[in-house]
């Protein structure tokens, strides 16, 4: 009996995405992993593509500078095209005569999404900038980073990736279901400002309101000042990310670490707080990070290893479902499970 290819949500969805970097290939790549047809235009004599974002993806490059290529990318775009995603600046798509006005016109079915970081207007929409320039207009990197040090961005996640590409499948989502109701598409506009102003609800809402985050950058729960949330280094230079918050889990934490609650300042008094980080960072040092890790195995401390290496428990899984040693001595020989540690002495 032949064996049925399991749909995915977005088969039969087809998407153009203008190339570009970071967050309109990583929206393209969501598409694509939940089975959007997308196909990217590259830029025409472009040998190479840093684009690493490109997974199931197909690429044609054409010269948009040409009027023949620009009426090739609009019979792409009216024969069957249901997205369009283009990252460029303001303006950039109307000077080559492919800005909404004219492929909205061409497809009414079109969803056309424009991903900028600072947006289609305002002062800013025609500058030059990246994650961390996002970051700071939205006011968010104010609350990252530690107490007494230049605020830290973490990354280029939280614009790029968050703000941008995941706001705009969103965007383009909640588009997919409006069209099922009025037949059209809609032009969609994200700037990455925006997004990551959205993405910041819950922390600014807790400095309105006065909960948790009451106190400058770096002295909250949950931005390095409590003891409970924080990062640890191990006796072997590792680390062990520790987020006890709740009593529950924070007393599962103290009886771990072998540390009597009676004994210690209540959890949320934030005046013992450096001192209990020095008690419990000079505990995590006693330890190797997988002595630690084993401590904390299925406990409900919510600490884990910093950085979990592929294979480190194999042979411990496998143990744990009935594997006998000579089973997995011949998994390791015949290379189907890896980290079991074997020397090939013993092979």
């Amino acid at each position: 009996m032949a064996s049925t290819k399991r749909l995915l949500p977005l088969d039969g969805i087809k998407v153009i995405e203008m190339a570009g970097l970071a967050p309109a290939p990583f929206a393209g790549m969501v598409l694509a992993d939940f089975g959007a047809s997308v196909i990217r235009i590259d830029k025409f004599t472009l040998k190479t593509n840093m684009d690493i974002l490109s997974r199931n993806k197909r690429s044609i490059s054409i010269n948009l500078k040409s009027p023949i290529g620009t009426s090739i990318l609009k019979r792409l775009i009216c024969y069957d095209t249901d997205i369009l995603i283009e990252p460029f600046r303001p303006g950039v798509m109307e000077k080559l005569g492919l800005g909404p006005d004219i492929l909205c016109n061409l497809n009414e079915k079109l969803i056309y999404v424009r991903l900028t970081g600072f947006g289609q207007e305002g002062k800013f929409s025609n500058i030059a900038g990246h994650d961390i320039n996002y970051l700071a207009v939205s006011g968010i990197l104010s609350l990252l980073g530690r107490k007494n040090e230049n605020p830290m961005f973490p990354l280029n996640i939280l614009a790029d990736f968050a703000g941008g590409g995941l706001i705009s499948v969103l965007g383009i989502l909640l588009a997919l279901i409006e069209r099922l109701k009025s037949g059209k598409g809609q032009v969609i506009d994200v700037a990455m400002v925006d997004g990551v102003k959205y993405l910041s609800t819950y922390p600014y809402l807790m400095k309105l309101t006065n909960q948790m985050w009451t106190k400058p950058r770096g002295e909250n729960i949950l931005d390095g000042g409590a003891h409970f949330y924080e990062v640890y280094k191990t006796k072997d230079n590792k680390f062990m990310a520790v987020g006890a918050i709740e009593p529950q889990f924070y007393a599962e934490l103290l009886k771990r670490l072998n540390l009597d609650a009676n004994l210690l300042p209540f959890q949320l008094d934030s005046s013992k707080w450096n001192n209990m980080k020095q008690l419990i960072s000079n505990i995590f040092k006693t330890k190797t990070q997988e002595e630690w890790t084993q401590i904390f195995y299925k406990s409900d401390a919510c600490v884990t290893p910093y950085f979990l290496k592929p294979g480190e428990h194999s042979r411990e899984i496998l143990k744990e479902y009935g594997y006998s040693e000579n089973e997995i001595k011949e998994f390791s020989i015949k290379n189907i499970v890896d980290g079991l540690n074997y020397s090939k002495s013993l092979l």
